[in-house]
C-alpha cells in the first residue's frame, strides 16, 4: 500500500522502488557472479589452448596409425629359374657372394665351417679355407678387394684376402652374427636373426650405426638371416630362416615390398635332404641373381627384380626422417600445425586475445540507495 501511495504521489514505478530496496543484496551477488566469469574467461582460454596443444601431438599419431593400419599388400612373386649349377650337397650354406666371376661361400656347423671360392660354369671348389672347429661360420660379403665373414656366436668377424682366402684380420660383433651385405657404396648391414637389421660403420666393423626395425604388412618379421643389397638405390634382400622365401626391404623405413617363394622351385629340383634356403648372391654380369641353400643340389639363377617406383629409394631419401622428433622439429610441428588447422586463424586470435587483453573491465560499483523516512 505504501508502495502504491508512494507512486502517485511520486510519479515513481513501485517496482523500481523494489528493485532500488534489493539493489545492495543483487549487487553484492552480481559482483561475484562477475568475478567468476571473468576467471572463467581465463580458464576456457587456457582450456581451448591446451587442447589444441594437445591436438597438435595427437593428428601426427593418428595419420601414422592411420598409415599403420593400412596393410602394404607384398606382393608375392615365384622366382622363374633361368639356369642351374650343381652345388655341393654336404655344405651347410650360410652365405653366398659373386665378385670378379666367382661364387664365394661360407658353410657352418661346428668343424665343418669354411670359406670357399666355385667355378660359376661347373660348380666346382677351386678353393677353400677350413676354420677352427669353434667357430661356426656364418653370412660373408665383398669388401674392397676383401671378403668379410661373419661367426655365429663367437662374437668375432674374419677379413679374407679375395684371392687367396687368407685371413687379414678380424673384428669383434655384439651378439650373434647372421647375414652380413655391403652396397656399392659401402654401406654395410647385418643380420642377428631378429627383426632388426643393423647398419655399421665401414671404417669400424664393430660400431653400430643405425638400427633398422622390418615390417611385413605392418608387423615385425622376425628371424632375418643371409642379405645381399647389390644397388646404392635402397632395396636390402634378406630370406628368412626356416622358410623357402626371399623378402625385398626397403632401407627407408623397413617396408617388405615384395615376396619371393621358392617353395616351387624346391618341389621341382631339391629332394628331402635338402634344408632351408639359405644364400643370395647379386651377378653384376648378368643382372641377376644366384640362390642356394643348406645342403641343397644346386644354385640357381633367378631373376629378382623389382620396378623401382614399388621399393628403390635414391640415396637423399633414405634416413631423410632421422632426427624428425628432436625438441626444435617437434616444436615446429606443433606451431605449423595449429596455423595450418582448418579455422585454427579465429580460434587462435580469440585465445590470444582472451589471455593477453588489459583487463579493462570491472564491475561496477554497487549503488548505494539512501533510505527516504516514511512519512508518519
Amino acid at each position: 500500500m505504501f508502495c502504491l501511495l508512494f507512486s502517485l504521489n511520486s510519479g515513481t514505478s513501485c517496482l523500481l522502488l523494489v528493485n532500488a530496496r534489493l539493489r545492495p543484496i543483487l549487487t553484492s551477488m552480481e559482483h561475484r557472479s562477475y568475478m567468476a566469469e571473468q576467471g572463467g574467461g581465463h580458464k576456457s582460454a587456457w582450456l581451448i589452448f591446451f587442447i589444441l596443444l594437445f591436438s597438435s601431438f595427437l593428428s601426427p599419431a593418428s595419420s601414422n596409425s592411420l598409415l599403420e593400419n593400412t596393410s602394404n599388400n607384398v606382393e608375392k612373386i615365384f622366382p622363374e629359374v633361368i639356369e642351374i649349377l650343381p652345388h655341393d650337397s654336404s655344405a651347410f650354406t650360410q652365405g653366398l657372394v659373386f665378385l670378379d666371376g666367382k661364387l664365394y661361400e661360407s658353410t657352418g656347423l661346428y668343424g665343418e665351417s669354411s670359406i670357399r671360392i666355385v667355378n660359376i660354369t661347373t660348380g666346382e671348389i677351386e678353393l677353400i679355407t677350413n676354420l677352427s672347429e669353434v667357430y661356426f661360420a656364418e653370412g660373408i660379403s665383398a669388401l674392397n678387394d676383401s671378403i668379410i665373414q661373419l661367426t655365429w656366436r663367437e662374437n668375432i668377424g674374419f677379413i679374407y684376402n679375395s684371392s687367396t682366402l687368407e685371413n687379414i684380420g678380424n673384428f669383434s660383433i655384439d651378439g650373434e652374427g647372421w647375414g652380413i651385405c655391403t652396397t656399392p657404396s659401402g654401406d654395410i648391414w647385418l643380420s642377428d636373426g631378429s627383426y632388426q637389421l643393423s647398419k655399421i660403420n665401414q671404417n669400424n666393423l664393430s660400431s653400430i650405426v643405425y638400427s633398422l626395425t622390418v615390417y611385413y604388412n605392418n608387423s615385425p618379421i622376425n628371424r632375418l638371416n643371409e642379405l645381399e643389397c647389390p644397388f646404392d638405390s635402397g632395396v636390402i634382400y634378406s630370406n628368412i630362416w626356416l622358410e623357402d622365401k626371399i623378402l625385398a626391404i626397403n632401407p627407408s623405413n623397413g617396408d617388405v615390398c615384395v615376396e619371393y617363394d621358392f617353395s616351387e622351385v624346391r618341389k621341382q629340383y631339391e629332394n628331402n635332404n635338402s634344408r632351408e634356403l639359405n644364400g643370395i648372391a647379386y651377378d653384376n654380369e648378368s643382372s641377376f641373381f644366384w640362390v642356394t641353400g643348406k645342403n641343397w643340389s644346386n644354385y640357381y639363377l633367378v631373376d629378382l627384380q623389382i620396378s623401382p617406383e614399388i621399393c628403390q629409394l635414391s640415396e637423399s631419401e633414405i634416413y631423410s626422417d632421422e632426427g624428425i622428433f628432436s625438441p626444435f622439429n617437434t616444436l615446429l610441428i606443433i606451431v605449423v600445425g595449429l596455423f595450418m588447422m582448418p579455422f585454427s586463424w579465429p580460434i587462435f586470435g580469440m585465445i590470444f586475445y582472451k589471455i593477453f587483453r588489459r583487463q579493462t573491465q570491472h564491475p561496477p560499483p554497487p549503488r548505494i540507495i539512501r533510505d527516504t523516512p516514511e512519512e508518519q
